[in-house]
């Protein structure tokens, strides 16, 4: 821990003097130059550092100006999502949930819990779930090529976290391509027994994937007859953020996709 404590000190550094050589920035830290030199060699590597070819004075690199837009973002994508959210909560009667990729997972940005709701769901913000048995992990990865998803699957073990948990690499891809066709996914309680889940993509200005927004409450009550009723409702909700995202719907938009519920 006090290595990360040192690679921090030196982050903080040259951020607060904007560019700065290495035997001041050493003497500045108290650090060995040799553990200066190490530190500033390896994030310069990396890409958080550059330095001057000609004066060696280092600076933060735009990987950082990079970082930081990422989180802008999804900053910008709670405060432009949370009222739509608050439109399918009131339609829905049910919890309601904004989530981004985090790498692997699927990461709760915000939750607004129905006041019919009795269960602690795992969607509370800051929570972390799997792709493959997750309603808005198996709507992110119906977007993502087979060779993508098949990588994913490599790396990633197939735990069983209830009896419905899809755990067969054909059966998962032939859901995914049953999400790609109807455009909203369902996470049939696959996470935790007794929730259901039902969740559509938000698409930015690009057409890319920008987060995912979804449904869950109960299964007795997100019961399967009700599904396209909630399908309905998520679509038009992510659809709706979209909108305020910059993304322009065409004929092979969201909106196509939400008359086929």
């Amino acid at each position: 821990m006090k290595s990360l404590h040192k690679v921090l000190d030196v982050i903080e550094t040259v951020a607060r003097e904007g560019n700065i050589g290495i035997r001041e920035l050493s003497a500045r830290l108290g650090f060995p130059p040799a553990t200066t030199h190490r530190i500033t060699s390896t994030l310069v590597e990396r890409r958080y550092l550059k330095q001057d070819p000609v004066s060696k004075r280092l600076s933060l690199s735009i990987q950082f100006l990079e970082l930081g837009t990422r989180v802008q973002q999804h900053f910008s994508l709670t405060a432009i999502a949370r009222p739509h959210l608050e439109n399918l909560l009131a339609e829905a009667h049910e919890s309601v949930n904004l989530a981004v990729q985090d790498g692997d997972y699927m990461a709760y940005l915000d939750h607004i819990r129905s006041d019919r709701s009795m269960l602690q769901l795992f969607t509370k913000p800051g929570a972390r779930v799997p792709l493959y048995c997750t309603g808005v992990g198996k709507m992110l990865l119906s977007r993502w090529p087979s060779s993508q998803v098949e990588a994913y699957l490599d790396r990633t073990p197939l735990t069983r976290h209830t009896a419905h948990t899809l755990v067969d690499r054909e059966k998962l891809f032939h859901e995914l391509a049953q999400i790609r066709t109807r455009g909203y996914s369902v996470d049939n309680q696959e996470m935790e027994e007794g929730v259901r889940c039902v969740a559509a993509l938000i698409a930015d200005h690009r057409g890319e994937p920008a987060g995912v927004v979804s449904i869950s409450g109960a299964a007795m009550r997100i019961a399967p007859q009700r599904i396209r009723f909630f399908a309905r409702s998520v679509m038009n909700c992510s659809q709706a953020i979209s909108k305020d995202l910059g993304f322009k719907t065409g004929t092979k938009g969201q909106r196509d996709k939400v008359t086929k519920c």
